[in-house]
């Protein structure tokens, strides 16, 4: 895997204008990187920013303050030409609903053609050559370039989506929810697909979803959000263990059996109206008066490993009392998540 950036967001925020004149903070000063080479899985609850970012990130809509780098670039006020020729061509997007993100009217060769005539690359027959090699590579016959959106399943469509992300050899694929769609043992061919050409291709990937199984089994690391801001950030199997957010603690434990789950109390705040302090305080277990008060920072709780809390790791597996105003306890090897109250 290549360790340097390929995509990296900084103080990244966007505000949305609703009537009476006020703002809705989607995202809320978001600081990420996506590595050459590696899968970042981003998760949380609907509402939480997630595609938001992701619309920010390939810049199909403008952020209200801070800065998007794409392969060493600045791109966060990219327009027209210079747009298209910076991004469009290397950074791609895999959407959730393989029946809508197709042009229904267009033959499946037609899709896949699309960018590349878009981008005025090659003549026709060397597209429709194009086209048909992609199929193969993300395991269609060619010979359903002459097919209708309709006339494929939902999992041969969701190739199709795959395959024109492809076309025109970008470096980061966005996919966003993409399996959501799909029966379980087609979930598993598509995520091993992507797999695959990430190895033969060296891609990278952000991968949106709200599946903890799948981000485990799939991602290198995992970026978790909570109201527009990310909360926590590491390795996957690190985070999995031992989460330091307790949102990402409440996360990991609805894996578990009923009761074994950590349930935050309440419902998620809203963004137009969010808390002081801590944006997870008011669902926290452990929040304390300082949480009320004090932003957390995102910041190095281990090597590898950030979280934007003011008593990282003190909600962790253990069966400990959840509201004690204890130390924490050192990291457990097998974790067990104990329920609340």
């Amino acid at each position: 895997m290549n360790t340097e950036d390929v995509a990296r967001v900084t103080g990244l925020v966007k505000d949305f204008r609703i009537p009476g004149g006020k703002a809705l903070r989607a995202v809320d000063g978001v600081d990420l990187a996506v590595r050459g080479g590696e899968t970042l899985a981003l998760v949380g609850e609907s509402g939480s920013g997630k595609s938001t970012l992701a619309k920010l990130l390939i810049r199909l809509d403008r952020p209200t303050a801070g800065t998007i780098e794409f392969e060493g670039a600045d791109i966060t006020a990219l327009r027209g030409a210079a747009l298209r020729r910076t991004v469009r061509r290397r950074m791609a997007m895999v959407f959730q609903s393989s029946s809508t993100s197709l042009n229904p009217y267009q033959r499946i060769g037609d899709v896949l053609a699309e960018p590349l005539r878009s981008h005025r690359v090659g003549d026709a027959a060397a597209r429709r050559a194009a086209a048909a090699e992609m199929m193969e590579r993300v395991g269609l016959d060619p010979a359903f370039a002459g097919r209708y959106p309709h006339e494929l399943s939902g999992g041969q469509r969701q190739r199709v989506g795959v395959a024109r992300a492809l076309m025109l050899n970008p470096s980061l694929i966005i996919a966003d929810e993409p399996t959501a769609s799909l029966d379980v043992s087609v979930q598993a061919q598509v995520v091993n697909l992507l797999q695959d050409l990430q190895h033969d291709l060296d891609l990278s990937y952000l991968f949106i979803t709200h599946d903890l199984g799948l981000v485990r089994h799939f991602s290198h690391r995992v970026a978790v959000m909570y109201l527009g801001r990310l909360v926590e950030v590491g390795d996957t199997e690190r985070v999995f263990a031992d989460p330091a957010h307790p949102y990402t603690a409440t996360l990991v434990s609805m894996q578990r059996d009923a009761e074994h789950r950590i349930v935050p109390v309440g419902d998620v705040p809203s963004p137009i109206d969010r808390p002081s302090g801590c944006v997870f305080r008011a669902r926290c277990p452990i929040a304390r008066d300082r949480c009320a008060t004090d932003v957390p920072p995102l910041t190095e709780t281990a090597p590898g490993r950030t979280a934007a809390c003011h008593f990282p790791g003190e909600l962790r597996p253990g069966g400990a009392d959840l509201h004690a105003r204890t130390p924490a306890a050192p990291p457990l090897a097998d974790p067990i998540l104990t329920k609340s109250g």
